[in-house]
């Protein structure tokens, strides 16, 4: 029994007539009188009977007449439910984020993203800035979010959009400070106290290396004690009293001020920019959505 047989059923029903169910289903009589002995051989009844020149439904086909009429509203009414989801984006989006970005600025945006497209999946990598570019290069995600001016794209053809700024702030223990509590420090008490810093590759390293620089300094002018890859355990450790750090300040949270404080530097306010990295090549449609997103919640036009 299908759909169509159903349908040719009701026509016959209401004209009483193969010929005139045709006309109004735009089939042959020939054609409608297929349908019609499909179905009642599907059933192994017969649904119609000949009273001189009319079509009578026979007891069969009266029981069947409700039925089939209930069952093409449903189909009507399941096409309905299910026809706003036609237009609907799907698919997968992949993005590959630094630890700032894919920790601190992507959830509650991505969050928003995935309530609002429900038939889209996503997968995100954190990892540092040399990661996220290599895993653009191998086609491993649709879009890259990095902070800081990478120096090299590993040979690979980027389209590059600004993001938003972000300010690096020195932070110090509160209950076992290494620093003075009072007055913005200089770079050559900062150098005399242990040091944490980021990784090779890290976004964060990177811009503190820059600035150092431009102050004719060696980028390894802080003592450094150690070197972590995440800015939680960043935190952890110097609200410890183990050393002093830059982290983003979108990495601060309200409930830290308990531990740890910040502290400025004289002549010294590492700013870096934020950008989304995306391959020439065409982009996923969950990927521009993605896009469109961020244009719309973050700044809009390049710095």
């Amino acid at each position: 029994m299908t759909n169509d047989q159903l349908k040719v059923f009701l026509k016959v029903a209401e004209y009483q007539s193969f010929t005139q169910a045709g006309e109004v289903l735009f089939l042959t009589q020939p054609a409608v009188s297929l349908q019609v002995k499909s179905l009642e051989k599907d059933l192994k009844v017969s649904l119609f009977e000949r009273t001189g020149k009319k079509i009578l439904l026979t007891e069969a086909g009266r029981k069947l007449l409700p039925l089939a009429r209930s069952i093409i509203q449903q189909m009507e009414e399941a096409r309905e439910v299910v026809r706003p989801l036609e237009d609907m984006p799907q698919g997968h989006l992949r993005i590959g984020a630094s630890m700032t970005i894919g920790t601190y600025l992507l959830p509650p945006l991505l969050a928003q993203f995935l309530r609002a497209n429900s038939r889209i999946t996503a997968s995100l990598a954190v990892a540092n800035t040399h990661q996220i570019l290599h895993d653009l290069k191998a086609s491993e995600i649709d879009l890259g979010l990095i902070e800081g001016e990478p120096t090299r794209t590993q040979g690979i053809s980027l389209d590059r959009k600004f993001l938003d700024h972000d300010r690096l702030v020195l932070i110090d223990s509160l209950n076992h400070p290494l620093l003075p509590s009072s007055g913005p420090v200089s770079l050559d008490a900062l150098r005399k106290v242990p040091f944490i810093g980021r990784e090779p590759g890290s976004g964060t390293r990177q811009v503190i290396e820059r600035e150092l620089l431009e102050k004719n300094l060696p980028p390894d002018s802080f003592e450094t004690v150690m070197t972590v890859d995440n800015p939680e355990a960043i935190k952890e450790l110097v609200a410890l009293g183990s050393g002093v750090a830059f982290i983003s300040s979108l990495c601060l949270r309200p409930h830290e001020s308990g531990l740890l404080r910040t502290v400025a530097v004289e002549d010294f306010s590492p700013v870096r920019n934020l950008w989304i990295f995306v391959p020439q090549k065409k982009t996923s449609p969950p990927a521009d959505l993605f896009l469109q997103l961020l244009v719309k919640e973050r700044l809009p036009k390049d710095p």
